[in-house]
């Protein structure tokens, strides 16, 4: 019987696999792969006894065979490569994307955060700008800070209103009859223990801070503020925030160093302010760890505009109780009636409620970018940011700066430049690990998007 020939192995065979279907040939088995070719070149041997070739052209044609053998093995490095490629370009597009987006949180954190504070020092004491033209010297920054509570509050609301989107989501629906009824987002116990000590925690922050502008310059209240970067590592090592290393340790150290020396050269010394804002940072280091633990365990704050929602009734009444012993309510509304008849009704208004949008919107672009980082990172550049108010300081009310100021200044510039790269670095080691969990079937559909 006359044997059919086998059709001959060709470039429309496992070689096309690899070429049209690129993850799954991949993952194929090369040993079979091999064991292929060879039965083949045995087969075709006996094909060319049969078809009458001679013996150079069946050398000839080995030769062609395993050429293309060799071209097959080196598409498969090629495109191993291909996937490394692929790798790196998703790992390299995620951290771009969130180095981005921080950074315009960052930016904008920065230009509400040092308005309000240069607001604030005109508001609360004699100060002007470049120090000769006289500040509004109002009596009440508890009081005021309180009103800036409400309207946080309100325009919280509204945008929680408006934007149903940024409203916390109600947990799906229990089906089974025998499983208990799901808990509201917002439980009383949850409001009281943790709701409560985080709004308290924030009030005393922001009262105290703006207390103590009254008593010390803007530059000295940036300064001893610096020193919230270790209230803030203490909490987050205690919440278990943060993971401990040699590295943030020395870096650390070397920035503690920088602030104590832009401390160091202060002249117009005062004790009362001095505790008052030392209070404050040691409220902030514990209501950030407080506000971390709130944005990633609780859906009822799991944005910035409901986290405000929450927050600011505890911060008010907070507030409050500190502003009506140590102002008075009769002195208030003295200063209150002493304010409109200087500026005006309407100016006088514009004046007590226009940092509170502005408070809105720097908490909004904090707590936005707590959720994309973490409170150690939030803390680092929050130093960085009082670098730039003392510069604004130096420049608006004529603050001085010694030169102990300016090389503690240039020390904790560096120190950040290290906390920088050594965020750079673990950035990019989860953007690779996010990339190569990714299915090997899903690079070719992400390259149409990234390509």
């Amino acid at each position: 019987m006359q044997r059919l020939p086998r059709p001959a192995v060709s470039g429309t065979g496992r070689g096309q696999i690899h070429g049209t279907d690129h993850a799954a040939a991949t993952w194929m088995d090369r040993d079979v792969s091999r064991d292929d070719d060879d039965e083949a070149d045995d087969d075709d041997d006996d094909d060319d006894e049969e078809t009458g070739l001679t013996h150079a052209q069946r050398k000839k044609r080995r030769r062609r065979r395993r050429r293309r053998k060799h071209m097959r093995l080196d598409q498969r490095v090629a495109e191993d490569g291909d996937v490394q490629k692929t790798e790196d370009r998703l790992a390299r597009g995620t951290m771009l994307r969130n180095i981005a987006i921080n950074a315009a949180l960052i930016g904008l954190w920065y230009s509400f955060s040092i308005s309000i504070s240069v607001y604030n020092k005109w508001m609360f004491s004699k100060s002007g700008v470049g120090g000769k033209e006289k500040g509004l010297d109002f009596h009440f920054p508890l009081f005021t800070t309180g009103v800036h509570m409400i309207i946080q509050f309100s325009l919280a609301a509204g945008v929680l209103y408006f934007f149903p989107r940024f409203r916390p989501a109600q947990p799906p629906p229990s089906t089974s009859l025998d499983s208990p009824p799901n808990k509201p987002l917002m439980t009383k116990w949850f409001y009281l223990s943790r709701i409560g000590p985080c709004g308290t925690a924030t009030a005393l922050d922001i009262g105290l801070g703006n207390f103590s502008l009254r008593f010390i310059s803007l530059t000295f209240y940036t300064m001893c503020k610096s020193s919230v970067l270790s209230f803030v590592l203490l909490f987050a090592f205690l919440f278990r925030l943060e993971k401990p290393t040699w590295a943030l340790c020395a870096i650390i150290l070397v920035m503690t160093t920088g602030v104590i020396m832009m401390v160091a050269g202060e002249t117009a010394f005062d004790a009362l302010g001095f505790l008052l804002v030392m209070s404050a940072a040691a409220s902030s280091g514990f209501r950030w760890s407080l506000t971390q633990i709130l944005l990633l365990r609780n859906p009822a704050t799991g944005n910035p505009f409901s986290s405000i929602f929450f927050l600011t009734p505890v911060m008010f009444l907070a507030l409050a109780a500190l502003s009506l012993p140590i102002e008075g309510p009769a002195n208030i509304l003295s200063g209150i009636h002493a304010l409109a008849a200087a500026k005006g009704w309407f100016a006088g208004s514009v004046i007590m409620l226009f940092p509170g949008c502005l408070a809105f919107l720097m908490v909004a672009a904090e707590f936005a970018l707590l959720q994309r980082s973490s409170v150690v990172t939030l803390s680092v550049c929050g130093i960085f940011k009082e670098v730039l108010t003392i510069s604004v300081a130096s420049v608006v009310f004529g603050d001085e700066l010694s030169p102990i100021n300016l090389s503690g200044l240039v020390v904790t510039i560096l120190s950040i430049a290290g906390y920088n790269y050594l965020k750079w670095g673990r950035m990019r080691e989860e953007a690779q690990a996010k990339a190569k969990a990714r299915k090997p079937w899903s690079y070719s559909l992400v390259g149409i998007y990234i390509g």
